[in-house]
């Protein structure tokens, strides 16, 4: 099944967005397992009724925040220039990905993830086989076209794609996750990414 039909959401009412906005801020705000519907239909007005027709549970309310952030941060790798220098179209959208990917929000949630992941390892699965640490094939495809090119020489540029990922995401991850009152300023992501891209880009020079 394609990513874009999993993580795809079915149309909401106003109702049902301010659900899932109320929902997003109080599983934030108190973790999950402290959120009651009642809170969230406090927060959002509504009835159990509109949640229920919209999300079927908590448990999809869950789910329906975790699909809108990982569309969100795949979308973010989509836009790359072919046009632009390899070098300059990578750290655009690496940094771009990265400045997403390490949002108070995005962090939040992280936490949140793997706080429950052992109770709802739907959850995790979900995350691990469409989030954007594996959903970048729009980087594969790029690093085979700079193959075709002769740019670069790279054999594997799904695998090549994952690499880089994780070369810029690096130790900045850990940080936000582990140092909330110390999370990566956007100059150092921006300096983390300018200093990986060419070390990726020269490990694959023709």
């Amino acid at each position: 099944m394609q990513a874009e039909l999993i993580l795809s959401q079915k149309t909401l009412s106003e109702r049902g967005k301010k659900i899932l906005d109320a929902a997003q801020q109080l599983f934030l705000e108190h973790g999950y397992d402290n959120t009651s519907l009642e809170m969230i239909i406090s927060e959002a007005g509504g009835s159990r009724r509109n949640i229920y027709s919209e999300f079927g549970n908590k448990e999809g309310l869950l789910i329906a925040v975790i699909k809108e952030h990982i569309a969100a941060q795949v979308s973010l790798l989509v836009d790359i220039d072919y046009d632009l220098p390899p070098e300059e179209a990578l750290t655009k959208v690496c940094c771009r990905f990265m400045d997403g990917f390490l949002s108070e929000t995005v962090i939040k949630l992280f936490r949140l993830v793997i706080n429950i992941v052992p109770t709802l390892p739907q959850l995790g699965e979900l995350i691990f086989h469409y989030g954007p640490l594996t959903g970048c094939r729009p980087i594969s495809d790029y690093l085979a076209y700079l193959n075709k090119q002769g740019v670069l020489l790279i054999d594997d540029s799904e695998f090549a794609a994952h690499l880089l990922i994780e070369m810029i995401k690096s130790r900045l991850h850990v940080q936000a996750l582990l140092l909330p009152n110390n999370p990566p300023t956007k100059a150092e992501i921006s300096a983390h990414v300018r200093q990986a891209v060419p070390v990726f880009l020269r490990a694959y020079k023709v």
